[in-house]
C-alpha cells in the first residue's frame, strides 16, 4: 500500500519529506507543482507522513474521495520521466548464483545463493553440498531484504531499533534481515532484482554477493 502525495503539496514543494525517506522514492522537478512518491519503491514506512507540514500524504487506501485522482497523478509523473527496467534473464541469475559459489570457494566457504526479481520472488538458487540446510531460507530473506529496502542490507545495521524499521519487519512477518549478505540488483536507477548469500560470515557473503552482481551488471 504506497502512499501518496496529494493536493495540499501542490505550489508548496516542501523537501522535508525527500529528507526523511529511507529508499529515496520521492522526487519532482523545476516544472513540477509538487512532490510525488514512486509507487513501485515507497515501502510505506510512515517517516514523510511524520514530517509533511501541510499533511498532504496517505496511504492510497485512505485518500480522500476529492483526492483519488493523486494517486494516478503520482503513478504517471514516474511512468513519464523513469525508463522501463528490463527482467533480470534466468540465464543471467543462473550464472550469478554460479559466480557467488566460486567467490565462496575462494574464500574457503560453503554458501547458498539466491537471485529474486524486483519483488524477490526466487529466479535461481544454488546451495554447495556442505553449505549449512538453514542457509536456505536465510540467504532468502537477505535478497528479500535487498530487493524490499532497495539498499545493501549490510547498511541496515543502524536502523533496527527505528520505530519504522521496526513495523516494517513486523508486516514482511520477519523476513527482514540487517546482516551482510543481500544486494539489490540496478538498472540505472531501478531496481529490477537483488541476489542474497549466506553461509559464511557478513564479510565473506558481502564478497559472494559482490561477485554475483557484477556478473548482473556486466550483462
Amino acid at each position: 500500500m504506497p502512499y501518496v502525495i496529494a493536493e495540499p503539496c501542490v505550489g508548496t514543494k516542501n523537501a522535508a519529506c525527500t529528507e526523511v525517506c529511507p529508499v529515496d522514492c520521492i522526487h519532482s522537478t523545476d516544472e513540477e507543482p509538487q512532490y510525488y512518491i514512486d509507487p513501485d519503491i515507497c515501502i510505506e514506512c510512515e517517516q514523510c507522513v511524520l514530517v509533511c507540514p501541510v499533511e498532504a500524504i496517505f496511504l492510497h487506501t485512505d485518500l480522500p474521495e476529492d483526492w483519488r485522482r493523486y494517486q494516478e497523478v503520482n503513478a504517471t509523473f514516474y511512468l513519464k520521466t523513469k525508463e522501463t527496467p528490463k527482467a533480470l534473464p534466468m540465464v543471467t541469475a543462473r550464472r550469478m548464483v554460479e559466480a557467488a559459489h566460486a567467490k565462496a570457494r575462494e574464500l574457503g566457504t560453503q554458501v547458498t545463493a539466491v537471485v529474486t526479481d524486483e519483488g524477490g520472488r526466487i529466479i535461481a538458487l544454488g546451495r554447495m553440498n556442505d553449505a549449512w540446510p538453514l542457509s536456505v531460507d536465510l540467504a532468502i530473506n537477505k535478497a528479500f531484504t535487498a530487493a524490499t529496502v532497495q539498499l545493501p542490507t549490510h547498511q541496515l545495521g543502524g536502523v533496527p531499533n527505528a520505530k519504522w524499521f521496526k513495523s516494517f519487519v513486523l508486516a514482511n512477518q520477519g523476513r527482514i534481515i540487517n546482516a551482510g549478505g543481500g544486494m539489490p540488483i540496478l538498472q540505472g536507477v531501478n531496481i529490477v532484482g537483488a541476489v542474497g548469500v549466506h553461509g559464511g560470515t557478513a564479510e565473506q557473503d558481502q564478497q559472494c554477493c559482490r561477485a554475483a552482481a557484477t556478473v548482473a551488471w556486466g550483462d
